[in-house]
C-alpha cells in the first residue's frame, strides 16, 4: 500500500531534488544536472569507454554482440548512483520519467526503426520486496516519450540470484534458462523491440533476454537496448 502511496504523492507534492535537497526544481535540479558527466565516446554495442578511432571495444568485436544498438545514459558513478538507488529501492517513478526525459533525444538521434518496448522481468520475490519493477517504470515513461507501445514480453522462471554478488561466469550461469516468451505474445506481429534495463555490467542478463526473444518470436528483425547507466569493472 505504501508504494501505491508514495507513487501519487510523487506527482501531487512539488519535487525535491536528490541529489541536493532543494525543492520545486525537478528531480534533478539544473545545478546538480550541469555536474553529470555525459559519455561521448564509447562502443555502440555496450558502452565500453574508447580512446581510439573505433566504435566498437575489443570484446564486442571478438564476441560479435547479438543486439543491433545500444544506447545509455552514464557510467555508474557517485551521481548515477544515487538516481539509480532512488529509482530501484525508493519507488520514485518520476526519476524513470526524468531518465526516459534525458534518454528521448539520445535514441532518437539513433534513427532505430523501434515497433514496441519491453523490459527485463523481475523475479517475484523482488516485486514483493519493492512492490514494482523499477525497468518496467523505464519502459512506461519511455513509451510516452517515444509514442511507441510497450509491455511485458518475458516471464523469469526460475529464481535467480542479484548479479552484483557473482563473477562472470557465475553471472551466466545464473540467467541460463532463467527467461522463456509469455504464451499470448507468441505471434507478435512486431519486428523491432527494444528492451529497458536500469543497470548493464555484463550483459549477461540482457543476452539472455535476447536469446529468448530470437528463439521464440518468427517476425523479430532487430533488437535494440537502453539502460540508463553502464557499470564498469
Amino acid at each position: 500500500m505504501r508504494h501505491y502511496l508514495d507513487f501519487i504523492l510523487d506527482f501531487i507534492f512539488p519535487s525535491k531534488c536528490i541529489l541536493c535537497g532543494r525543492y520545486g526544481l525537478g528531480y534533478v535540479c539544473p545545478e546538480c544536472f550541469s555536474k553529470f558527466k555525459i559519455p561521448d565516446k564509447y562502443c555502440k554495442f555496450c558502452g565500453r569507454p574508447l580512446t581510439g578511432i573505433s566504435e566498437i571495444c575489443y570484446n564486442c568485436n571478438k564476441e560479435n554482440p547479438i543486439w543491433d544498438g545500444f544506447e545509455f545514459l552514464g557510467y555508474y558513478d557517485d551521481m548515477w548512483e544515487t538516481i539509480i538507488k532512488n529509482l530501484k529501492f525508493r519507488n520514485k517513478p518520476n526519476v524513470a520519467k526524468f531518465i526516459a526525459d534525458l534518454a528521448k533525444d539520445k535514441i532518437l538521434n539513433k534513427k532505430w526503426d523501434i515497433d514496441f518496448i519491453t523490459y527485463v522481468p523481475l523475479s517475484s520475490k523482488r516485486i514483493v520486496e519493492r512492490g514494482y519493477n523499477q525497468s518496467e517504470y523505464l519502459a512506461y515513461f519511455l513509451s510516452k516519450s517515444l509514442k511507441k507501445p510497450y509491455g511485458p514480453l518475458l516471464s523469469l522462471n526460475k529464481d535467480i540470484k542479484p548479479q552484483k554478488t557473482l563473477s562472470l561466469k557465475e553471472r551466466k550461469e545464473n540467467v541460463k534458462g532463467a527467461f522463456s516468451l509469455k504464451e499470448e505474445v507468441k505471434d507478435l506481429p512486431y519486428r523491432n523491440i527494444l528492451i529497458v534495463d536500469d543497470v548493464y555490467t555484463t550483459g549477461a542478463t540482457l543476452r539472455e533476454c535476447v536469446y529468448t526473444l530470437k528463439n521464440n518470436i518468427k517476425s523479430l528483425d532487430k533488437i535494440y537496448i537502453f539502460v540508463a547507466v553502464r557499470a564498469l569493472l
